[in-house]
């Protein structure tokens, strides 16, 4: 699916009014934990269903046979690092015969590494998902299972709205657990120190912002354009708001990048670089760990960021211990502001969200775990790390944090919201979008070779 349509607004409607009648009332390095295995339980007997991830009589015949899941996720910070583990451990408590193996991976690291496994046949039973053109070329490619049938008995506790993201031709290949947009986050106490008042509703108000961050010492923006993902957003969100929904499916379908909307897409991008708002070293930085984006912010070194719902977290992690200062009520969030002249609406949205696929040889005790994690008890578990906006119905009122409260506001206002590019697209094009943004970002091509660029690997995709 290449866009998130009309459906998906009846989810941020849902989610959204979620969140007001409760107001009433995410690297570092790589490491793998491997489960281990628990004491025996009870399983469930012969001829009877249970709900996913519970267990229901003992099977008194005989013992059911050892069940390996490979588990692939990239949530490498707390809390999220830990409670996956604690989901794992208490699925395996309850279904002896099952051991799943965890292996947790950075962003980037994960991606070269599902793809050098991808391409040798070696599919891990359950990895992360962002939908999209990557799920497309993995069904095209025999790489993951068809569980629409597997997982028909529980699915219907995923609001409807969410789904297509995750699904080829109908079918269901992957499961999401978290929906959300991107948009601005931003440090209270610096911008009241420039004399910035939020929200930035115009590019213009931006420009004006940067230039007040600046002449009062502060650095405006961060960024880790050495992951390449995040400055993409800035090149992604102005797509949008040049060209709007119509246009973003043109791209989809032609691959011209050398259209007016989208170049001047790109010079506006150019007009913010060209002011050096960001980061020193910002060429070279990550989105997490030591001087990263996620640091930078954390630390106040940085008065506002272009980041997805799970930012504030990364913040807090990000940042060394006592440092913290962009956290609580310090920190703030509106949505990416609009521009003059473009064919998008001015609240449309740019955003994604995190699922697993399940890989083509994976066992049904892998479907069954994710309707575990999917349970509307999990999914609060889940919600309440503040980390996600999730996808289970009656989730979103473990929504505690006010600015991702605001998140759900945004993305139940958008007429269209436009996944990432970089899953929007092929694989092979979403890298060539990342790879000619950070050449702008570096200085080292202008707009027209931007385009030009990413336009030759569409075109060599085919």
């Amino acid at each position: 699916m290449k866009t998130v349509t009309k459906r998906l607004l009846v989810l941020l409607a849902a989610l959204v009014v979620l969140v007001a009648a409760c107001g009433d009332s995410g690297g570092g390095d790589t490491t793998a934990a491997p489960g281990t295995t628990a004491a025996p339980g009870t399983t469930a007997a012969p001829g009877t269903t249970a709900a996913p991830g519970t267990t229901a009589a003992p099977d008194t015949t005989e013992a059911m046979e050892p069940v390996t899941i490979q588990w692939w996720h990239i949530q490498n910070e707390e809390p999220m690092l830990s409670l996956w583990q604690e989901l794992a451990d208490e699925y395996m408590a309850s279904h002896p015969n099952v051991t799943i193996e965890i292996t947790v991976m950075e962003n980037e690291a994960f991606k070269s590494a599902l793809q050098a496994n991808l391409q040798a046949g070696d599919v891990p039973d359950l990895f992360q998902s962002w939908g999209g053109g990557g799920l497309r070329a993995q069904v095209d490619a025999g790489l993951v299972r068809d569980i629409t049938d597997v997982a028909a008995p529980w699915i219907d506790i995923i609001n409807p709205g969410a789904l297509p993201i995750w699904q080829v031709g109908g079918r269901q290949y992957a499961i999401p657990y978290n929906l959300g947009m991107v948009g601005m986050w931003y440090n209270k106490a610096l911008f009241e120190q420039a004399g910035v008042s939020a929200p930035l509703t115009t590019w213009d108000d931006l420009l004006a912002a940067v230039d007040a961050l600046k002449t009062a010492g502060i650095t405006p923006i961060a960024v880790g354009a050495g992951d390449k993902w995040p400055a993409h957003f800035w090149y992604s969100y102005l797509l949008v708001r040049y060209l709007g929904q119509d246009g973003m499916n043109q791209l989809a379908s032609d691959g011209n990048f050398n259209v007016p909307g989208a170049l001047q897409a790109c010079e506006t991008m150019k007009q913010l670089i060209d002011k050096q708002p960001f980061q020193d070293g910002f060429l070279a930085a990550t989105w997490t760990g030591p001087d990263s984006e996620s640091a930078v912010m954390g630390t106040g070194a940085a008065a506002f960021d272009l980041m997805g719902q799970w930012a504030a977290n990364s913040f807090k992690e990000n940042a060394p211990e006592g440092e913290v200062v962009a956290v609580g009520d310090n920190l703030g969030w509106f949505p990416f502001p609009s521009v003059d002249g473009g064919a998008g609406g001015p609240k449309d949205g740019f955003g994604g969200g995190d699922g697993f696929a399940v890989g083509k040889d994976a066992p049904d005790e892998a479907v069954d775990f994710l309707g575990f994690l999917s349970s509307l008890e999990n999914a609060k578990r889940i919600a309440a790390t503040g980390t996600t906006l999730p996808v289970t119905i009656g989730a979103a009122s473990a929504v505690e944090d006010p600015n991702n409260q605001l998140v759900l506001a945004g993305m139940a206002e958008a007429p269209f919201i436009q996944l990432y590019l970089d899953q929007f697209f092929s694989p092979a094009v979403g890298a060539a979008v990342n790879d000619a943004v950070q050449t702008v970002f570096a200085g080292t091509a202008t707009c027209d070779e931007m385009s030009t660029a990413i336009s030759n690997a569409w075109a060599a995709d085919q």
